[in-house]
C-alpha cells in the first residue's frame, strides 16, 4: 500500500514536494484556500481540495485523520500554521510535519504537536554550502533530517588515543562508523572502529551525527583538504 500523504499548502514548496513524493510513489493530496492556485495544482495533476486548513471540521471531512503524514507548508502564514498543527494534533495524525521560518516558530510548532520541524531554505543554504566546499572540507552525506554522515581528517589539535578513551559518542554526540588510514588515496586501509583502535593524527574518521556536532568536531579537530596539501 502507497503511503499517503496531505500536504496543506499548494505553494512553491509543497507543490514541489507533492511532486516529488508522487514520483516516488506516495498517494499524495493537496490542500489549497485559493481558489486560482487550486485550479493550477489541479491542472498539474495533482489530487487538490480547495479547504481552509484552520477550520478543523474542513480538515475532518477531507479525510486527514486517514494519512500517514501530514506536511504542513504553510510557513509564511504563522497564525495558520500553529492553529493547523494544534488542530491535527488533536485529530491524532499520525505524522505532522509543519514548515517554519524561524527558530521561535519552530519552538511553538513542537509544543502544539509537531513531529519534525523544517526550515527548508535554512537546510537547503547548508546543503548547498556543503556542496560548494567539498574541495576544502570532509565529504557530507546528507541521511534525514539534520543528521549526516561526514569524513573528518583529524589534524594536530587532535588528543590521539583509543576509540573508548575518546569518548566521541559521549563527549561529542557522534558516531565513528569506520576509520580510513594511508598517505595514499589509492592504498587506504579500512579499519573497522572497535574500542581498542587507536586514533592518530591524519586518519579520517567516517563519522554520523547532527550537522552541528559535526561541524563543532570538525571546527576543533578537524583539517581541510587544501591544509593536507601544503
Amino acid at each position: 500500500m502507497n503511503r499517503r500523504v496531505f500536504i496543506i499548502g499548494g505553494g512553491n514548496f509543497g507543490s514541489q514536494l507533492g511532486r516529488r513524493l508522487a514520483e516516488l510513489g506516495a498517494d499524495v493530496t493537496i490542500a489549497e484556500r485559493n481558489p486560482k492556485r487550486t485550479e493550477e495544482l489541479a491542472r498539474e495533476g495533482f489530487h487538490v481540495l480547495e479547504l481552509d486548513a484552520e477550520d478543523e471540521s474542513a480538515l475532518v471531512q477531507a479525510g486527514v485523520q486517514n494519512a500517514d503524514v501530514v506536511v504542513i507548508s504553510i510557513g509564511e502564514n504563522l497564525q495558520g500554521s500553529i492553529i493547523t498543527t494544534l488542530a491535527l494534533n488533536e485529530l491524532k495524525v499520525k505524522r505532522i510535519v509543519a514548515r517554519a521560518m524561524d527558530s521561535k516558530h519552530a519552538k511553538v510548532l513542537e509544543k502544539v504537536g509537531a513531529n519534525i520541524v523544517v526550515f527548508p531554505a535554512r537546510d537547503m543554504a547548508n546543503r548547498l554550502a556543503e556542496r560548494l566546499m567539498t574541495s576544502v572540507m570532509g565529504e557530507r552525506l546528507p541521511i534525514i533530517e539534520d543528521f549526516q554522515i561526514a569524513h573528518i581528517c583529524v589534524g594536530k589539535d587532535f588528543e590521539e588515543g583509543n576509540l573508548e578513551y575518546l569518548m566521541l559518542p559521549q563527549k561529542y554526540k557522534i558516531s565513528v562508523l569506520l576509520v580510513l588510514r594511508g598517505e595514499d588515496e589509492n592504498d587506504i586501509d579500512i579499519l573497522e572502529p572497535t574500542r581498542e583502535l587507536y586514533i592518530r593524527q591524519g586518519d579520517v574518521l567516517v563519522v554520523f551525527g547532527k550537522r552541528e556536532r559535526i561541524n563543532d568536531y570538525e571546527k576543533k579537530y578537524g583539517i581541510t583538504r587544501e591544509s593536507q596539501k601544503k
